[in-house]
């Protein structure tokens, strides 16, 4: 069995999980895992900037390291890009680590991870060779087939830890000029084929309306609008950090497999979220407060279904009157 750190030992812990919004909610129940169980440990997080505002930086991490990848991709070819990355990387060094943990297993996660210097090294999976070369996978037993469980398999190499309800996650709330809804609608997601039609989405918004409850539609400056009347139609206006108070103080989260429907399981509140091609065992919403539905294709499944499933969520009943 492997080593673990004796309870009172002072340990520096690097966490490397530089993306996706979802992705990195998934790994806080991890780190959550290893806060809880030693609040003693002093935690770095290596993340892309636009991911930083889901990670809690008051009970869950000490600091974070903030990296502009999306800068580097545009530039990726640039030997000035390239010099950045490693003096970044290398960097973090001087912070003195005493293990760093790899939950992405790409090839700049695991050049991050190296160049840090962390006296010990784990990753839970290695997706090129490169990244195999510079972190070795270790063998992991997790629970189950979840993202979640795969992360926590992995610090519980080094720690003996409790895998929580929830994760830690920031403190936010919304602007007091949004009223809460009952349900929050996110319209777009990070690829193509992750994306429910838009027109699938306005009728099933239309029926929830009818029944009295309030909607509120969300998503990116690039994603579809709603137009659809009673709907607050926000897309395109909230940050990321916005956009969490939003979802908080929703009853209910409707969203294809994309970042906002973590966000929502991480609060507590309950998910809906529709499948295509990816697989829900790995990639759902963590936790009992959710229901997903899957066809072969998102675009193929009934917008029927969506209400009725969100009806069961949130009782069935007409809204009370506010």
């Amino acid at each position: 069995m492997a080593k673990r750190p004796r309870s009172g030992a002072y340990v520096k812990i690097l966490i490397v999980r530089f993306s996706a919004i979802g992705d990195c909610v998934m790994t806080s129940w991890a780190v959550s895992a290893l806060r809880l169980a030693r609040p003693d440990l002093d935690v770095t997080w290596a993340v892309q900037e636009r991911c930083a505002p889901v990670i809690d930086t008051g009970r869950l991490t000490n600091s974070l390291h903030v990296f502009p990848r999306e800068k580097w991709k545009r530039q990726r070819w640039s030997p000035r890009t390239w010099r950045e990355q490693i003096v970044a990387y290398t960097s973090l060094r001087d912070r003195g680590f005493d293990i760093g943990f790899d939950f992405q297993g790409h090839s700049k996660t695991a050049l991050c991870l190296f160049l840090a210097g962390c006296k010990r090294s784990l990753a839970a999976r290695a997706t090129d060779s490169f990244a195999k070369k510079l972190v070795t996978p270790v063998q992991l037993c997790p629970q189950g087939p979840h993202e979640v469980q795969l992360a926590h398999a992995l610090v519980s190499v080094a720690f003996e830890t409790g895998l929580p309800e929830f994760p830690l996650m920031p403190e936010v709330c919304h602007s007091d000029d949004i009223k809460p809804a009952d349900v929050v609608v996110q319209t777009g997601a990070g690829e193509e084929d992750k994306r429910y039609p838009i027109e699938s989405w306005r009728t099933v918004v239309e029926r929830l309306l009818e029944r009295g409850y309030s909607v509120t539609a969300i998503g990116g400056a690039n994603d579809p609008r709603m137009a659809v009347s009673g709907v607050n139609d926000l897309v395109g206006k909230l940050d990321l950090i916005e956009s969490m108070g939003i979802i908080k103080d929703s009853r209910v989260h409707l969203s294809g497999d994309t970042g906002t429907a973590h966000i929502a399981a991480a609060f507590g509140v309950k998910t809906l979220t529709l499948f295509g091609r990816t697989d829900p065992s790995r990639f759902r919403p963590w936790g009992e407060r959710g229901t997903v539905l899957k066809s072969r294709t998102v675009s193929e499944v009934c917008p029927d279904q969506v209400v009725e499933e969100t009806l069961a969520l949130i009782g069935g009943k007409v809204a009370d009157p506010r």
